[in-house]
């Protein structure tokens, strides 16, 4: 059965002011938890985080989740203002902060790892989370310019977040790692060689870099510059969707 501890009429309330404050880096790093929101999201969270406390808005969706995890209900402008959502859906959640070291980082043999080099923008980390999602590979960031739990990184990645293997770490750690256990592949536009003649089959890191700079030139220096053959007369592709050829190509090697 689902708790319902409180009601929420007002947006000056204390825990409002909490959740809002979730926002930033700084009190997500301090408080180890962040704002998780959608229904969607939220179940998915629910089979592989620890959730502390869910978010309920009955005037938009009449439906809570049946748990019994303490349910907060409140009212739909209290939710309109924590959401980031033009249609919030009326379900959120706070939840604590998984370990992204690399100690928790075990990727299924043989091992299949996207690494992200310095990748800034949140929007296209969480779309590497739902290809890596959807090819089996798991998320190594590398210096990234943002932290894994950023709203935006959350929203983008709809779910995917929470069933991927992740880690987040400096690019010395994550090229020490890497070189251990895996081969590493490099995109990269002057590449040594082609993606189509690439083998792909054992334990492998693909590293992809930010648009305007590629991978850090300390990943060449340990793994294969590969590029993606293109015919046409673009000369780059966004980032997320080179990961995703990159990856798909993984997969269908592996079939």
């Amino acid at each position: 059965m689902t708790l319902h501890s409180r009601d929420i009429e007002s947006t000056a309330n204390r825990r409002v002011k909490t959740w809002l404050s979730l926002s930033r880096r700084s009190v997500r790093d301090e408080t180890e938890t962040f704002l998780i929101e959608g229904r969607r999201e939220t179940i998915r969270a629910l089979e592989h985080l620890t959730i502390n406390e869910l978010i309920w808005c009955p005037d938009i969706d009449s439906t809570p989740l049946q748990t019994d995890i303490v349910t907060t209900t409140v009212s739909r402008r209290v939710f309109e203002k924590i959401s980031r959502r033009q249609n919030p859906d009326g379900i959120a959640a706070v939840t604590s902060t998984p370990d992204l070291s690399l100690t928790s980082f075990s990727p299924s043999a043989p091992a299949l790892v996207l690494a992200a080099d310095g990748i800034e923008k949140p929007g296209n980390i969480g779309a590497m989370f739902r290809t890596c999602d959807a090819f089996g590979a798991a998320f190594l960031g590398s210096s990234l310019g943002t932290d894994l739990v950023n709203p935006n990184v959350v929203r983008s990645a709809q779910g995917s977040l929470f069933s991927v293997p992740a880690a987040s770490v400096a690019r010395e750690e994550a090229i020490e790692w890497c070189r251990a256990n895996t081969e590493i592949l490099v995109a990269h536009l002057d590449g040594e060689t082609t993606l189509w003649n690439s083998d792909l089959t054992d334990s492998t890191t693909i590293v992809v870099g930010a648009e305007h700079e590629g991978a850090h030139p300390a990943w060449l220096d340990v793994g294969t510059a590969v590029i993606i053959p293109m015919t046409g007369s673009a000369d780059s592709l966004n980032v997320s969707v080179s990961a995703g050829v990159f990856l798909s190509e993984a997969s269908r090697q592996r079939m």
